[in-house]
Protein backbone atom coordinates (compact mmCIF):
# COMPACT_ATOMS: atom_id res chain seq x y z
CA UNK A 1 0.00 0.00 0.00
CA UNK A 2 1.42 3.37 -1.06
CA UNK A 3 1.90 5.88 1.76
CA UNK A 4 0.44 9.20 0.70
CA UNK A 5 2.07 12.53 1.56
CA UNK A 6 0.51 14.16 4.61
CA UNK A 7 -0.92 17.67 4.39
CA UNK A 8 -3.09 19.71 6.75
CA UNK A 9 -6.03 21.74 5.49
CA UNK A 10 -7.54 24.54 7.60
CA UNK A 11 -10.87 25.79 6.28
CA UNK A 12 -14.06 27.48 7.35
CA UNK A 13 -15.90 30.78 6.97
CA UNK A 14 -14.39 34.22 7.21
CA UNK A 15 -13.58 35.72 10.62
CA UNK A 16 -13.07 32.51 12.63
CA UNK A 17 -9.29 32.63 13.06
CA UNK A 18 -7.92 30.45 10.25
CA UNK A 19 -4.77 32.54 9.80
CA UNK A 20 -3.93 32.58 13.51
CA UNK A 21 -4.41 28.81 13.84
CA UNK A 22 -2.35 28.09 10.73
CA UNK A 23 0.54 30.16 12.08
CA UNK A 24 0.44 28.34 15.42
CA UNK A 25 0.38 24.97 13.64
CA UNK A 26 3.27 25.97 11.38
CA UNK A 27 5.33 27.01 14.39
CA UNK A 28 4.44 23.87 16.34
CA UNK A 29 4.87 21.30 13.58
CA UNK A 30 7.64 22.79 11.39
CA UNK A 31 5.15 23.74 8.71
CA UNK A 32 4.86 26.12 5.80
CA UNK A 33 1.51 27.72 4.98
CA UNK A 34 0.10 27.51 1.45
CA UNK A 35 -2.67 29.98 0.65
CA UNK A 36 -5.91 28.45 -0.61
CA UNK A 37 -7.92 31.64 -0.92
CA UNK A 38 -8.97 32.57 -4.45
CA UNK A 39 -8.22 36.27 -4.03
CA UNK A 40 -5.21 36.46 -1.71
CA UNK A 41 -3.13 35.50 -4.74
CA UNK A 42 -3.54 39.07 -6.04
CA UNK A 43 -1.04 41.83 -5.40
CA UNK A 44 -2.43 45.02 -3.91
CA UNK A 45 -5.56 43.35 -2.54
CA UNK A 46 -4.62 43.17 1.11
CA UNK A 47 -7.38 44.72 3.18
CA UNK A 48 -10.46 43.28 1.51
CA UNK A 49 -9.09 39.73 1.33
CA UNK A 50 -7.93 39.77 4.98
CA UNK A 51 -4.50 38.80 3.70
CA UNK A 52 -1.98 37.82 6.40
CA UNK A 53 -0.13 40.92 7.55
CA UNK A 54 3.60 41.42 7.15
CA UNK A 55 4.04 40.44 10.80
CA UNK A 56 1.98 37.28 10.33
CA UNK A 57 3.97 36.36 7.25
CA UNK A 58 7.18 36.79 9.25
CA UNK A 59 5.79 34.55 12.00
CA UNK A 60 5.39 31.67 9.54
CA UNK A 61 6.39 31.27 5.91
CA UNK A 62 3.51 31.67 3.44
CA UNK A 63 3.32 30.55 -0.19
CA UNK A 64 0.93 31.49 -3.04
CA UNK A 65 0.27 34.99 -1.70
CA UNK A 66 0.79 38.04 -3.97
CA UNK A 67 1.72 35.87 -6.96
CA UNK A 68 -0.40 37.65 -9.60
CA UNK A 69 -1.33 41.20 -10.57
CA UNK A 70 -5.09 41.86 -10.45
CA UNK A 71 -5.12 42.09 -14.25
CA UNK A 72 -4.81 38.30 -14.52
CA UNK A 73 -7.35 35.55 -13.99
CA UNK A 74 -6.92 32.63 -11.62
CA UNK A 75 -8.70 29.28 -11.63
CA UNK A 76 -8.99 26.16 -9.52
CA UNK A 77 -6.91 24.27 -12.09
CA UNK A 78 -4.12 26.86 -11.76
CA UNK A 79 -4.38 26.65 -8.00
CA UNK A 80 -4.06 22.86 -8.01
CA UNK A 81 -0.99 22.93 -10.25
CA UNK A 82 0.76 25.58 -8.16
CA UNK A 83 -0.26 24.04 -4.84
CA UNK A 84 1.01 20.61 -5.86
CA UNK A 85 4.35 22.15 -6.83
CA UNK A 86 4.59 23.92 -3.46
CA UNK A 87 3.60 20.79 -1.52
CA UNK A 88 6.32 18.78 -3.25
CA UNK A 89 8.93 21.44 -2.51
CA UNK A 90 7.85 21.85 1.12
CA UNK A 91 7.97 18.13 1.78
CA UNK A 92 11.37 17.88 0.07
CA UNK A 93 12.61 20.35 2.70
CA UNK A 94 11.30 18.07 5.43
CA UNK A 95 8.45 20.39 6.40
CA UNK A 96 4.70 20.00 6.74
CA UNK A 97 2.42 21.68 4.15
CA UNK A 98 -0.50 23.52 5.77
CA UNK A 99 -3.11 24.73 3.28
CA UNK A 100 -5.35 27.52 4.55
CA UNK A 101 -8.32 29.32 3.06
CA UNK A 102 -12.03 29.79 2.80
CA UNK A 103 -12.35 28.72 -0.84
CA UNK A 104 -13.69 25.25 -0.15
CA UNK A 105 -13.74 24.08 -3.75
CA UNK A 106 -10.02 24.81 -4.12
CA UNK A 107 -9.20 22.73 -1.04
CA UNK A 108 -11.55 19.92 -1.94
CA UNK A 109 -10.37 19.69 -5.55
CA UNK A 110 -6.81 19.33 -4.29
CA UNK A 111 -7.81 16.89 -1.54
CA UNK A 112 -9.67 14.60 -3.93
CA UNK A 113 -7.42 15.08 -6.95
CA UNK A 114 -10.37 16.12 -9.09
CA UNK A 115 -9.66 15.86 -12.84
CA UNK A 116 -10.31 19.46 -13.84
CA UNK A 117 -8.47 19.46 -17.14
CA UNK A 118 -7.04 22.58 -18.72
CA UNK A 119 -8.04 26.14 -17.99
CA UNK A 120 -10.82 27.55 -20.08
CA UNK A 121 -13.93 25.90 -21.36
CA UNK A 122 -13.65 23.16 -23.97
CA UNK A 123 -15.81 23.44 -27.09
CA UNK A 124 -18.07 20.70 -25.69
CA UNK A 125 -18.45 22.53 -22.40
CA UNK A 126 -19.22 25.76 -24.19
CA UNK A 127 -21.83 23.95 -26.27
CA UNK A 128 -23.67 22.67 -23.20
CA UNK A 129 -23.33 25.97 -21.37
CA UNK A 130 -24.90 27.75 -24.31
CA UNK A 131 -27.65 25.13 -24.46
CA UNK A 132 -28.40 25.74 -20.78
CA UNK A 133 -28.48 29.50 -21.31
CA UNK A 134 -30.89 29.19 -24.23
CA UNK A 135 -33.10 26.29 -23.18
CA UNK A 136 -32.90 26.35 -19.38
CA UNK A 137 -31.47 24.11 -16.70
CA UNK A 138 -34.40 21.67 -16.76
CA UNK A 139 -33.97 20.98 -20.48
CA UNK A 140 -30.24 20.47 -19.95
CA UNK A 141 -30.87 18.05 -17.08
CA UNK A 142 -33.45 16.17 -19.17
CA UNK A 143 -30.76 15.48 -21.79
CA UNK A 144 -28.56 14.01 -19.07
CA UNK A 145 -31.48 11.92 -17.80
CA UNK A 146 -31.95 10.48 -21.30
CA UNK A 147 -28.25 9.68 -21.72
CA UNK A 148 -27.33 8.63 -18.17
CA UNK A 149 -30.30 8.16 -15.81
CA UNK A 150 -28.07 7.12 -12.88
CA UNK A 151 -26.00 10.29 -13.14
CA UNK A 152 -29.14 12.44 -13.45
CA UNK A 153 -30.56 10.83 -10.31
CA UNK A 154 -27.55 12.05 -8.32
CA UNK A 155 -27.17 15.52 -9.85
CA UNK A 156 -29.95 18.08 -9.33
CA UNK A 157 -31.00 20.20 -12.28
CA UNK A 158 -29.98 23.32 -10.38
CA UNK A 159 -26.35 22.18 -10.38
CA UNK A 160 -25.81 23.32 -13.96
CA UNK A 161 -22.02 23.17 -13.71
CA UNK A 162 -22.12 19.51 -12.72
CA UNK A 163 -24.72 18.60 -15.36
CA UNK A 164 -22.60 20.31 -18.03
CA UNK A 165 -19.55 18.41 -16.80
CA UNK A 166 -21.40 15.09 -16.97
CA UNK A 167 -22.56 15.68 -20.54
CA UNK A 168 -19.08 16.81 -21.52
CA UNK A 169 -17.49 13.64 -20.11
CA UNK A 170 -20.06 11.41 -21.80
CA UNK A 171 -19.27 12.93 -25.18
CA UNK A 172 -15.52 12.98 -24.62
CA UNK A 173 -15.20 9.37 -23.45
CA UNK A 174 -18.19 7.61 -24.95
CA UNK A 175 -18.84 6.15 -21.49
CA UNK A 176 -21.51 6.91 -18.92
CA UNK A 177 -20.61 9.60 -16.39
CA UNK A 178 -22.07 7.42 -13.62
CA UNK A 179 -19.54 4.69 -14.48
CA UNK A 180 -16.49 6.95 -14.31
CA UNK A 181 -13.89 5.90 -11.77
CA UNK A 182 -13.66 8.10 -8.73
CA UNK A 183 -10.39 10.03 -8.63
CA UNK A 184 -7.68 8.68 -6.36
CA UNK A 185 -6.59 11.33 -3.84
CA UNK A 186 -2.88 12.12 -3.90
CA UNK A 187 -2.65 13.14 -0.27
CA UNK A 188 -3.42 12.04 3.25
CA UNK A 189 -5.20 15.24 4.21
CA UNK A 190 -6.20 16.15 7.74
CA UNK A 191 -9.10 18.59 7.35
CA UNK A 192 -9.60 21.02 10.24
CA UNK A 193 -12.73 23.16 10.14
CA UNK A 194 -13.17 26.30 12.21
CA UNK A 195 -16.60 27.55 13.18
CA UNK A 196 -18.45 29.35 15.96
CA UNK A 197 -21.99 30.29 16.98
CA UNK A 198 -23.86 31.79 14.03
CA UNK A 199 -24.86 35.07 15.72
CA UNK A 200 -21.33 35.62 17.00
CA UNK A 201 -19.91 34.83 13.57
CA UNK A 202 -22.16 37.43 11.96
CA UNK A 203 -21.18 40.02 14.58
CA UNK A 204 -17.50 39.34 13.86
CA UNK A 205 -18.08 39.63 10.11
CA UNK A 206 -19.85 42.98 10.52
CA UNK A 207 -17.05 44.26 12.76
CA UNK A 208 -14.41 43.05 10.32
CA UNK A 209 -16.06 44.92 7.44
CA UNK A 210 -16.14 48.13 9.49
CA UNK A 211 -12.46 47.65 10.32
CA UNK A 212 -11.64 47.14 6.64
CA UNK A 213 -13.38 50.38 5.71
CA UNK A 214 -11.49 52.20 8.46
CA UNK A 215 -8.22 50.67 7.22
CA UNK A 216 -8.70 52.10 3.72
CA UNK A 217 -10.60 49.51 1.71
CA UNK A 218 -12.24 52.14 -0.50
CA UNK A 219 -8.86 53.48 -1.62
CA UNK A 220 -7.59 49.94 -2.13
CA UNK A 221 -10.49 49.16 -4.47
CA UNK A 222 -9.91 52.44 -6.28
CA UNK A 223 -6.25 51.49 -6.88
CA UNK A 224 -7.18 48.04 -8.19
CA UNK A 225 -9.68 49.58 -10.61
CA UNK A 226 -7.02 51.98 -11.86
CA UNK A 227 -4.62 49.07 -12.48
CA UNK A 228 -6.96 46.37 -13.75
CA UNK A 229 -10.21 48.04 -14.81
CA UNK A 230 -13.63 47.46 -13.29
CA UNK A 231 -14.21 44.20 -15.22
CA UNK A 232 -11.19 42.36 -13.77
CA UNK A 233 -11.89 38.91 -12.30
CA UNK A 234 -10.10 40.01 -9.14
CA UNK A 235 -12.86 42.55 -8.46
CA UNK A 236 -15.45 39.78 -8.19
CA UNK A 237 -14.30 39.37 -4.59
CA UNK A 238 -16.74 40.33 -1.86
CA UNK A 239 -15.76 43.71 -0.48
CA UNK A 240 -14.59 44.90 -3.88
CA UNK A 241 -17.53 44.36 -6.23
CA UNK A 242 -19.93 46.10 -3.84
CA UNK A 243 -17.78 49.24 -3.75
CA UNK A 244 -17.69 49.65 -7.53
CA UNK A 245 -21.13 51.32 -7.69
CA UNK A 246 -20.05 53.68 -4.91
CA UNK A 247 -16.90 54.65 -6.82
CA UNK A 248 -19.09 55.23 -9.89
CA UNK A 249 -21.37 57.52 -7.89
CA UNK A 250 -24.38 55.21 -8.10
CA UNK A 251 -24.85 54.43 -4.38
CA UNK A 252 -23.93 55.94 -1.03
CA UNK A 253 -21.03 54.49 0.95
CA UNK A 254 -23.19 53.27 3.83
CA UNK A 255 -25.36 51.39 1.34
CA UNK A 256 -22.30 49.73 -0.21
CA UNK A 257 -20.93 48.79 3.21
CA UNK A 258 -24.26 47.27 4.25
CA UNK A 259 -24.17 45.18 1.08
CA UNK A 260 -20.63 43.97 1.84
CA UNK A 261 -21.78 42.86 5.28
CA UNK A 262 -24.84 41.08 3.92
CA UNK A 263 -22.92 39.32 1.16
CA UNK A 264 -20.14 38.35 3.57
CA UNK A 265 -22.66 36.78 5.96
CA UNK A 266 -24.33 34.88 3.14
CA UNK A 267 -20.97 33.69 1.86
CA UNK A 268 -19.99 32.50 5.33
CA UNK A 269 -23.18 30.45 5.49
CA UNK A 270 -22.37 28.86 2.09
CA UNK A 271 -18.80 28.18 3.24
CA UNK A 272 -20.01 26.35 6.33
CA UNK A 273 -22.46 24.30 4.29
CA UNK A 274 -19.81 23.36 1.73
CA UNK A 275 -17.20 22.31 4.27
CA UNK A 276 -19.78 20.35 6.26
CA UNK A 277 -21.28 18.49 3.30
CA UNK A 278 -18.26 18.08 1.03
CA UNK A 279 -15.18 17.87 3.25
CA UNK A 280 -16.42 16.52 6.61
CA UNK A 281 -13.75 18.26 8.71
CA UNK A 282 -12.83 17.92 12.36
CA UNK A 283 -14.65 20.96 13.73
CA UNK A 284 -13.26 23.33 16.36
CA UNK A 285 -14.62 26.54 17.88
CA UNK A 286 -11.63 28.61 18.96
CA UNK A 287 -13.62 31.86 19.09
CA UNK A 288 -15.77 31.10 22.14
CA UNK A 289 -13.11 28.97 23.82
CA UNK A 290 -15.29 25.87 23.49
CA UNK A 291 -12.15 24.30 22.03
CA UNK A 292 -8.52 25.41 22.26
CA UNK A 293 -5.20 25.04 20.47
CA UNK A 294 -4.29 22.04 22.62
CA UNK A 295 -7.35 20.20 21.28
CA UNK A 296 -6.17 20.82 17.72
CA UNK A 297 -2.58 19.79 18.42
CA UNK A 298 -3.73 16.55 20.05
CA UNK A 299 -5.57 15.69 16.84
CA UNK A 300 -2.53 16.54 14.71
CA UNK A 301 -0.16 14.49 16.88
CA UNK A 302 -2.48 11.48 16.59
CA UNK A 303 -2.74 11.89 12.80
CA UNK A 304 1.03 12.22 12.41
CA UNK A 305 1.75 8.98 14.27
CA UNK A 306 2.92 6.22 11.89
Amino acid sequence: MTVKPKIIMVGGPTAVGKTALAIELAQKFNGIIVNADAFQVYQGMDIGTAKPTAAEQRAAEHRLIDILPPTESFSVAQFMARAETEITAIRADGKLPILVGGTGFYLNALRLGLPLGQDGASPLRQKWQEFAAQSGQDALWDLLRQRDPDAAAKIPAANVRRVVRALEVIEQTGALFSKQKAPEPKYDALVIGLTTDRELLYERINARVDAMIDAGLVDEVRRVVQVAGSDAQALAAIGYKELLPYLQGAVALDEAVALIKRNSRRYAKRQLTYFKNQMHPHWFDLVTGRDNFADVTELVYTWLEP
